[in-house]
């Protein structure tokens, strides 16, 4: 099935050499998402992972620290934490996190990654039609080398053309309804529930209402996502 119900998905203690958290997750060939909750007055220890992540705060605050850089963030902000870099965080709510990272570095390519501070703000970032080729989905978009995290509106009735690409997809609905098929298998998605959908295969998608959703891929060197074609 191509679409996951987040409350049937297992929860367990995540990365608990360095936290005290639980969390559940949905893990492709290229990418995952974890769906992890932090309690209030825990913290996540110093370390690093191969792994990139953006973290995407749904609910509460915490002090993350990445680098030298610190900041306290909350809903509606995100962080961009690339492989091998060190990072921590005091939680101070009850924290709500969609982490997205690649699966490591074997599988995943690189891209030029954004520079500055790793600290984003949804609202505050420019937003742009994401594939116009194809798509009538806009929005900003974190880009990191490994991954890229957007969150993107699709408009009552919009429909996304038949087509393919060699990134593989997550997508977890925040509000609105999405149905459509990939590799002609039909879904319907929304919030609570997850989307992935496989690199190299045919999709497509119609907004029943005005649909609002996170979206994840991996880095594909030489593709363009704006334009839909290999780059030269």
């Amino acid at each position: 099935m191509p679409t996951f119900d987040r409350s049937k998905l297992k929860k367990e203690p995540f990365e608990p050499e360095y936290c005290s958290a639980m969390g559940s997750r949905i893990r492709g060939k290229q990418i995952e998402v974890c769906f992890v909750l932090y309690p209030a007055g825990t913290e996540i220890k110093a370390h690093t992972r191969p792994n990139e992540q953006i973290h995407t705060i749904i609910k509460g605050r915490a002090k993350y620290r990445v680098r030298a850089e610190e900041k306290t963030i909350g809903p509606g902000e995100a962080v961009l934490i690339k492989s091998d870099t060190e990072y921590s965080a005091k939680i101070l709510e009850d924290l709500e996190v969609f982490d997205f990272r690649d699966v490591g570095p074997a599988e995943s390519g690189k891209q030029e990654g954004a520079k500055g501070s790793p600290f984003f703000k949804w609202d505050e970032m420019e937003r742009d039609l994401i594939t116009p080729k194809y798509s009538p989905a806009e929005g900003p978009t974190i880009k990191g080398e490994r991954i890229e995290v957007g969150r993107f509106f699709y408009p009552a009735g919009g429909e996304g053309k038949l087509h393919s690409h060699p990134n593989e997809q997550i997508q977890v609905p925040l509000k609105g309804r999405s149905e459509g098929f990939i590799g002609g298998e039909k879904f319907s998605v929304g919030p609570g529930e997850v989307v992935l959908i496989p690199a190299n295969t045919e999709h497509t998608g119609k907004s029943l209402e005005d649909y609002t959703t996170i979206n994840c891929k991996n880095a594909v060197p030489g593709w363009s996502v704006h334009d839909a074609k290999w780059e030269k």
